[in-house]
């Protein structure tokens, strides 16, 4: 399969669940909540993702042979944790605890599978191709929403504004190096459990930060 059509097979599967979000926005896009308790327990959580997406940008690079990825991986470890002070600073004005926060079960998971890949390209199109689009979904949904307390959507436009031009850059890295039959097969694992992983991570905030669950 040439480069640019794997690259659009897997982003099918991404784009529709995404739209598969739309009749019922998650807990994640802070559109369904209704106290700021609620806000800040979310936020909580997707703090300790932008922490964690730095670990794991920042381990792989020793194990990241492609030099101009191992570049941006270095780039991108530094952004998430100019992100995670945004989102830690915003929390504090709201006088809550960021670091008050016990990660789900679904949500260690996630990213401890993450971690278990091997291989570049499966690492670019799981964390990177898969899980920063759904993100990135995810954000405009909510800085488009009336429903969204403004407090909430500054901290996220600065997060756009250094994503932007960034969604390429996953995708222009696979074209490059998932040239390999075998390459290609494990990208495709990767993408696949990174979508049924992040489901599981959505519904089981979804259930936390409305107090439905209790972990």
């Amino acid at each position: 399969m040439n480069s640019e059509a794997f690259v659009q097979e897997l982003l099918g599967p991404v784009h529709d669940f995404c739209r598969s979000l739309d009749l019922q926005p998650p807990a994640y896009s802070y559109i369904p909540l209704n106290t700021d308790e609620e806000r800040i327990r979310v936020m909580q959580s997707r703090l300790f993702n932008e922490l964690r997406a730095a670990d794991l940008f920042g381990t792989w690079l020793k194990t990241t042979p492609e030099l101009d990825v191992k570049a941006t991986m270095a780039e991108s470890a530094h952004e998430e944790m100019v992100h995670a002070d945004l989102l830690s600073k915003r929390i504090r004005d709201l006088g809550a605890e960021p670091f008050d926060y016990k990660p789900l079960p679904a949500q260690i998971a996630m990213f401890n599978a993450m971690e278990g890949l091997n291989d570049t390209c499966e690492r670019i199109a799981g964390l990177s191709l898969a899980g920063e689009t759904v993100a990135n979904y995810l954000i405009q949904m909510c800085l488009k929403s009336p429903s969204v307390p403004e407090w909430i959507k500054q901290p996220y436009r600065r997060i756009t504004e250094d994503e932007e031009g960034h969604g390429s850059v996953p995708r222009e890295f696979l074209k490059r190096y998932a040239t390999t039959e075998e390459r290609q097969d494990r990208v495709r694992r990767a993408v696949a459990m990174r979508m049924v992983l992040f489901r599981e991570y959505l519904a089981s905030l979804d259930r936390w930060a409305m107090g439905k669950d209790r972990w």
